[in-house]
């Protein structure tokens, strides 16, 4: 239950650290065999397309959320200089520093909650790199997003390719009915571990998801202070979690990408 006191944090850091268990044993070995070749890449066409509209070559990076690592080396292959990965989940940074050592690749890695580290960091960034399922982890979304505009060098860029805020509106168990509603400010509880690693549903813990609605996230960069480059919204879903609602006729909005930069 819900109270007042919950440790958001550290109750969603020991489901991901769960997870992380499960990961290991069920899909990180062949991860660790496929990094090792240099033409491997996490991007999709999205990602792809937009690293080519705003390339990545020798640009500090910062990623929120950077999970098993895969992403971040996709990152630093693609040109990027300085790498710098954050979750709250110590066994995922382990399992991160691991997959970089076998790619080779120089990238830091660090266990902390995101909101611990206001104090550091300040102008230090060319991007801030956010991916599926992170802002959902996310209980106070404008501090998050004063923090990215500090951690922002000037001109600095907020990327952000996401799962689109309305999804929160559908239930993520197959129908998928809609059974919330897209303004809901509290967070979901949930006791079933992400199904794109758990794909078996062997363990449970649980976890707080936070929504926000697109204004939310737009509105709230734009309070901060960064600019909006680029937005777009996408029928393919990104999350897994939801792909059936690809097949809808009346084709739905599930995904989007972001770039917003720190004018100054």
């Amino acid at each position: 239950m819900m109270t007042e006191k919950t440790n958001y944090t550290e109750v969603n850091r020991a489901m991901w650290n769960l997870t992380a268990e499960i990961n290991k044993k069920e899909g990180f070995s062949e991860l660790l065999s496929t990094i090792k070749n240099p033409e491997f890449s996490s991007f999709d066409v999205v990602e792809k397309e937009l690293f080519t509209r705003f390339p990545l070559n020798g640009k500090d990076v910062l990623q929120i959320g950077c999970n098993s690592g895969q992403e971040l080396c996709s990152v630093k292959r693609a040109g990027a200089g300085r790498c710098v990965g954050i979750d709250i989940s110590d066994a995922f940074i382990e399992q991160a520093k691991v997959l970089a050592q076998c790619a080779e690749l120089d990238i830091e890695f660090i266990c902390s909650n995101v909101f611990d580290l206001e104090n550091q960091f300040q102008r230090s960034f060319d991007l801030v790199y956010i991916t599926v399922g992170v802002l959902g982890w996310m209980p106070d979304l404008p501090r998050l997003l004063a923090l990215i505009h500090s951690w922002l060098k000037p001109n600095g860029q907020l990327f952000i390719y996401e799962q689109h805020p309305i999804l929160d509106m559908f239930n993520p168990i197959p129908p998928h009915a809609m059974d919330s509603s897209y303004f809901r400010k509290e967070p979901f509880i949930d006791e079933m571990l992400p199904e794109y690693i758990d794909t078996q549903g062997t363990g449970s813990a649980p976890s707080y998801w936070f929504p926000h609605t697109l204004s939310d996230i737009i509105g709230g960069c734009l309070q901060q202070g960064l600019q909006l480059r680029h937005f777009a919204e996408y029928p393919n879903e990104i999350s897994v979690t939801y792909a059936a609602l690809e097949q809808n006729e009346a084709r739905l909005p599930l995904s989007y990408s972001l770039i917003a930069e720190r004018a100054e």
